[in-house]
């Protein structure tokens, strides 16, 4: 395969990946409605994806890996503790919104998938030494629950209703400032 019909098929398959999220997030959809939404034929689809199963692992891999682009581009680094917090929140929100679908756990996790949990557990070890978060509860739990808000706002119809900056900002507040009034 030359250098342009690769990147011809990896477009084509980030559209297939695309659509399938697109498809997927609003239901159970087959093979065949996701060929229809990626405008490719079901011929081309499985050329690229045997069956359903490879195509959520894949779904998976590449949301992670969209996860990753997205925290680096925020520039988690360049800031202080709270405003990374806030970045982290959109950045995350922004890709689940667009990959989120049932997703398909491997008994490992994806290479993507545990440096976005390193660039989370970084950032809480450093809200943590410059006394922006607490110290009472430990590092990886506290990125655990700051992961499990980013779910809840990816799954709960009542989150789901916000919109990807008014959730960011829930989860940013409830995150640093916690639930108690």
């Amino acid at each position: 395969m030359t250098g342009t019909d690769r990147g011809a098929s990896d477009r084509t398959r980030t559209a297939i990946l695309r659509a399938a999220a697109s498809a997927l997030r609003g239901g159970d959809a087959g093979m065949g409605e996701i060929a229809r939404v990626a405008g490719v034929g079901r011929a081309t689809l499985y050329r690229h994806f045997p069956n359903r199963e490879g195509l959520l692992v894949e779904l998976g891999a590449y949301a992670a890996a969209e996860s990753l682009r997205a925290l680096r581009e925020a520039s988690l680094d360049a800031v202080d503790v709270p405003t990374a917090v806030a970045r982290a929140a959109r950045a995350l929100l922004t890709v689940g919104r667009a990959y989120w679908v049932h997703s398909t756990h491997l008994p490992e996790r994806r290479a993507d998938e545990q440096e976005v949990g390193r660039r989370v557990a970084a950032l809480v070890e450093r809200g943590r030494a410059e006394g922006a978060l607490r110290a009472d509860i430990p590092a990886p739990q506290l990125a655990a629950l700051f992961g499990s808000l980013v779910i809840g706002a990816l799954t709960q119809d009542e989150l789901l209703a916000l919109d990807v900056e008014d959730a960011a900002e829930a989860i940013t507040r409830i995150f640093l400032d916690g639930a108690r009034a």
